[in-house]
């Protein structure tokens, strides 16, 4: 990524009086151990959200930002949990939820969710499927199956298609050293089929991870996860950062407090990084690489190449 192109996103970063996008962590496990993920290490307490948690962030965004992006994610895959799941997109669909977003990983969704998960009010479906041939899958997936993902993937595109819903579904590859090579084929795989391919960066995740990028320091931008994305974990605890997955640094819990009022108490650290006073943000951010990765490329069947769009998930 040119550093034109992340100037290009630093001018779409301003101070938001409440987040653009809201991930929550439906549960804290996962099916899987990807190599690229910070999940495996993970050392908090794993967890399931009580629907009532949800419901009270989803009414506090529906009266005061419904466009907000919902995002069903994080640190945990949320169809270990698909009866909460739906319950869940169904609750913030009733109550005028705009965008709501579900990532997942692909291995567990059996043909009887597939129209379970479609009539639930979500908006779009997000597949992580990091390669095109089971080699590559395969090493980046750890645990899952290549051939499993593939067909669950297949089959939601296909039963929507031929159900006429305007469910969006995309797949997303995430670029790593052994899978580049394998792009263009994916996409040709996926676009066949009806699916949006999101392209990105592999995530740092706070500095976890070398990303294989090499961004020189005069060039670094506000963070775009930092300056739009608030997180909740399953126990309503909120990060400072998506960086933060282990709630060391957090500024309260959604239990406890509104929404807008956490959101608030993150500003200052908004505010330094829209200043570019990087030198005075907390020690994570000295080693985070994630401002480099704030963009995707979206391939759309129907009009052809988006690129360096915002990216919308972290998953």
């Amino acid at each position: 990524m040119a550093h034109a192109d992340l100037e290009n996103i630093a001018r779409t970063l301003r101070r938001f009086p409440f987040p653009k996008k809201f991930a929550v962590e439906l549960c804290a496990e996962c099916n899987l151990a990807c190599s690229m993920c910070h999940h495996p290490n993970m050392k908090r307490p794993k967890g399931v959200m009580p629907f009532e948690l949800w419901k009270k962030c989803a009414d506090e965004i529906a009266a005061t930002a419904p466009d907000t992006e919902c995002w069903f994610s994080f640190c945990g895959e949320p169809l270990l949990e698909p009866a909460l799941l739906f319950r869940c997109l169904s609750y913030g669909r009733s109550v005028g939820l705009q965008s709501l977003n579900v990532n997942t990983n692909g291995m567990l969704l059996t043909p009887e969710l597939d129209d379970a998960l479609l009539d639930s009010g979500v908006h779009l479906v997000v597949f992580g499927i990091d390669g095109f041939s089971k080699q590559s899958f395969e090493k980046y997936r750890v645990k899952a199956n290549r051939d499993v993902v593939y067909a669950n993937a297949e089959r939601l595109l296909a039963r929507r298609d031929a159900r006429g819903l305007p469910v969006a579904i995309q797949t997303q590859f995430i670029v790593m050293d052994d899978n580049a090579s394998e792009v263009d084929a994916y996409k040709a795989h996926w676009l066949e089929r009806n699916a949006v391919v999101k392209v990105r960066r592999q995530l740092s995740w706070g500095g976890k991870f070398d990303t294989g990028l090499a961004i020189t320091p005069e060039n670094r931008i506000p963070c775009p996860w930092a300056i739009t994305m608030m997180h909740v974990f399953w126990d309503g605890r909120i990060p400072r950062c998506p960086g933060d997955t282990e709630g060391e640094e957090g500024e309260g819990n959604a239990w406890h407090a509104s929404l807008s009022d956490l959101w608030a108490r993150l500003g200052g650290y908004r505010d330094l990084h829209l200043a570019r006073s990087f030198d005075a943000l907390p020690e994570r951010c000295k080693t985070c690489t994630d401002w480099m990765t704030g963009a995707a490329e979206r391939v759309r069947p129907e009009s052809g190449s988006v690129p360096l769009e915002p990216v919308c998930s972290r998953t």
